[in-house]
């Protein structure tokens, strides 16, 4: 039988294990970095294995630890939704979603579908990581990819297009009035989320060599999101790659000019959920009104 040390010894694995960071998991559970590096510690003699690599630039789940981390998951994930039906009434939905569809797409518009559904508390975390579904820490995820990931439900809700923006003042002192104009632009690229502007070049008949070598363009920058890359757009530093609709605000109220054809992504967002839980009426709804929000868009 498992002993109160054996528990609190495994909820700080399992939460050093999703954040990757000893010092996240200790702000989760109110204690120090060392008390949980301590409780790790001996989890892992009482194993006999090594469960964590750690290095100066903090720690890495070993082969015995992500073994561990795909059964307390699991088991950990359980619990918190049996918690969550046996409370009275309790209706959170948990949901996350890519940071530039969040940020620009779904909270803008989930005034409507709280009024609309006042029983359903939302916890919307933005996120570029694809979560663990059978972790428990989401009940719903908006991911962005080909939709085959594994013991999930996955259901396309909406096609993206990547297309070169820039604010207007840039794309009038460079000239950018045809696309291989882009040439000489300073680009900035997104790194790891985005299309790579050879890929876009591709699509748009250009030749990619040429926005590989880039001889004699504008030096560039390079981001770490879509948000970063359509802000930098906006203030003049470049031409971003961003994703149609999601940008839709941006160009109808002239921050951003399109300066280049929109090419289909290989990607989706995609809404995604466990099997089991597709009849969830909170999971439901949510669909139904996602779906409808699209539908509306494309109609506009």
């Amino acid at each position: 039988m498992l002993t109160s040390r054996d528990l609190l010894a495994l909820q700080a694995f399992e939460l050093a294990a999703h954040t990757g960071s000893f010092k996240a998991a200790a702000e989760e559970l109110h204690i120090t970095a060392s008390a949980v590096s301590h409780r790790i510690a001996g989890l892992e003699r009482q194993l006999g294995e090594k469960l964590f690599e750690r290095g100066p630039r903090g720690v890495a789940l070993a082969p015995a630890g992500r073994q561990l981390a795909a059964t307390t998951g699991r088991a950990f994930g359980e619990l918190v939704r049996a918690m969550a039906q046996q409370g009275a009434g309790a209706r959170r939905l948990r949901v996350s979603a890519v940071p530039i569809f969040a940020s620009h797409w779904l909270l803008p518009r989930l005034g409507q579908f709280l009024d609309a559904h006042p029983a359903i508390e939302l916890q919307v975390e933005a996120s570029p990581r694809m979560v663990d579904m059978e972790a428990g820490l989401v009940d719903v995820a908006l991911r962005y990819g080909d939709g085959s990931w594994p013991d999930v439900a996955a259901e396309k809700v909406l096609d993206l297009h990547a297309v070169p923006v820039t604010s207007p003042a840039l794309a009038q002192r460079l000239k950018l009035e045809e696309p291989a104009d882009l040439l000489r632009a300073p680009l900035v690229r997104v790194s790891p989320f985005g299309m790579p502007w050879p890929e876009w070049a591709r699509g748009a008949g250009l030749d990619a060599a040429a926005f590989v070598e880039r001889r004699g363009a504008a030096k560039g920058m390079q981001v770490d999101g879509m948000g970063a890359a359509v802000r930098a757009a906006v203030h003049g530093l470049g031409v971003a790659l961003a994703f149609e609709p999601l940008i839709e605000s941006e160009i109808a109220s002239g921050a951003l000019v399109r300066v280049g054809p929109a090419v289909p992504t290989q990607g989706q967002i995609w809404f995604v959920c466990r099997p089991r839980e597709r009849s969830v009426p909170a999971i439901r709804a949510l669909r139904r009104w996602l779906v409808g929000e699209i539908a509306a868009m494309r109609a506009a």
